[in-house]
């Protein structure tokens, strides 16, 4: 009874990490690819290579496509970057 009372609080905080970021379940440390967050967040690829040359954003340059954790993304994506809207 207590391993499976371990086993369920184990789960529950593992479900709660997930929960605070809203990764909606998906692996936080995975890596996108442009065409990724663009279907995903539905934002138009433009805007997105504009998001990855931004130097605030860390991404992977040394692969080829270029490649950024979904965990980062969500970081830079709660902070406003006003020169995204400029037209």
């Amino acid at each position: 009874m207590e391993e499976l009372l371990k086993k369920l609080i184990e789960q529950q905080t593992e479900t709660n990490e997930l929960l605070k970021y809203g990764y909606r379940g998906k692996d936080p440390n995975e890596l996108l690819t442009i065409k990724q967050v663009a279907n995903e967040f539905n934002i138009g690829e433009n805007m997105v290579r504009k998001m990855f040359n931004d130097p605030e954003l860390q991404v992977q340059r040394y692969t080829t496509p270029f490649k950024v954790k979904r965990i980062v993304l969500s970081k830079y994506m709660e902070i406003s970057h006003d020169y995204l809207c400029n037209k």
